[in-house]
């Protein structure tokens, strides 16, 4: 298999639209089209808005924005001739798709000081497994706004993804592209969802060091650098890694991605110095159009790490940091992974030729 070629392939694509308000900032992305399809012919949509992560001082209006974002993007929805369903089931409680809002808040540096993330959850067979049943998010988007905390700002953020949902809605649902769904069986009943990893002895990885608009400097490591240290730490713990399309395929495309983003040094921002985001995927089924297939990212985990000082005293970011931060992540990994595989697969894998 042509490892460029796979790589691209498995790289999301996402579209940064960058919007300036009164010196404030907001950027929303979305995955691709290829995503999007997962909502054709998706109706009766619970609504969910929640909060995510939030920390700093708590100003007064933040009581009620939970209720008052909820009123906001279902009268945007329902005046869009989105099929929002009329029902507030609790999270968790319901078989009825979902689209969740999740709004995270920091006066703290190092993260976002406005996020918002999108992301439509409903029920979902793994595509080397279908007995396994999960729910899980099929297609998701984000905003982000600062350099400040306000009302303001987490409105035109909000609506930012409230739009773009309503937008990508419709491209998937237009008249010509409805079609009815196969009649499928009764949802499964489960008490607790199967673990995703379970059955797996390898995956495919790959690390990304995407270059930032901000940075002005070479990063300090190389992409291949990174893959090969990821590799080999993942081949040391027992995880076989793919390297064929017929590999692959067994697997059920199983593929665990490793983004790290680098903040510049000395410049300010909100962002972390280091940040490493790690998810892993799989093909999976719509338990509702079993005949569709994409991806679906199973686990996800993400990790910072802070600036280094050179003996001048200037903020600097060391190849020592940003594998000590990437090694905590396929830590995380490691450990899921190895967790849900029953002793007789261990044992299988540790005699697999690497």
């Amino acid at each position: 298999m042509n490892s460029s070629t796979n790589r691209s392939g498995v790289i999301i694509k996402i579209l940064v639209l960058t919007i300036s308000l009164l010196c404030l900032t907001v950027q929303l992305a979305a995955q691709t089209a290829e995503k999007a399809e997962t909502m054709a012919g998706l109706k009766d949509i619970a609504l969910v808005v929640k909060y995510g992560h939030v920390d700093g001082r708590q100003e007064e209006w933040q009581s009620t924005l939970l209720e008052r974002l909820e009123a906001r993007a279902r009268q945007s929805l329902q005046e869009a001739e989105i099929p929002i369903s009329q029902s507030t089931d609790e999270p968790g409680k319901t078989d009825r798709p979902r689209l969740v809002f999740t709004v995270s808040l920091s006066r703290k540096p190092g993260r976002d000081p406005v996020r918002v993330e999108g992301e439509i959850v409903q029920r979902i067979r793994l595509w080397r497994d279908t007995a396994k049943e999960l729910e899980l998010p099929t297609w998701a988007m984000y905003g982000v706004g600062g350099p400040m905390v306000t009302e303001q700002m987490v409105l035109d953020v909000f609506d930012g993804q409230v739009a773009e949902f309503i937008k990508t809605y419709r491209e998937v649902n237009s008249t010509s592209q409805i079609s009815t769904p196969p009649s499928i069986d009764k949802p499964a009943e489960f008490s607790s969802p199967p673990n995703a990893f379970e059955g797996l002895i390898s995956t495919g990885v790959y690390v990304s060091l995407p270059g930032d608009m901000l940075f002005d400097g070479r990063p300090p490591l190389s992409e291949k650098f990174l893959q090969d240290a990821a590799e080999t730490k993942l081949k040391a713990a027992g995880i076989k890694i793919t390297r064929s399309t017929t590999q692959a395929e067994r697997s059920g495309n199983a593929l665990l991605y490793v983004w790290v983003k680098l903040s510049p040094p000395n410049v300010q921002t909100w962002s972390a110095p280091i940040t490493v985001a790690s998810t892993f995927s799989q093909w999976v089924l719509l338990a509702r159009d079993p005949h569709k297939r994409t991806e679906a990212v199973t686990w996800q985990s993400q990790d910072s790490g802070p600036f280094a000082k050179s003996d001048d005293g200037l903020s600097v970011i060391t190849n020592e940091a940003i594998l000590e931060v990437v090694n905590r992540q396929l830590d995380e990994f490691i450990k899921a992974f190895k967790a849900a595989r029953p002793p007789q697969a261990r044992a299988q894998n540790t005699a697999v030729p690497q």
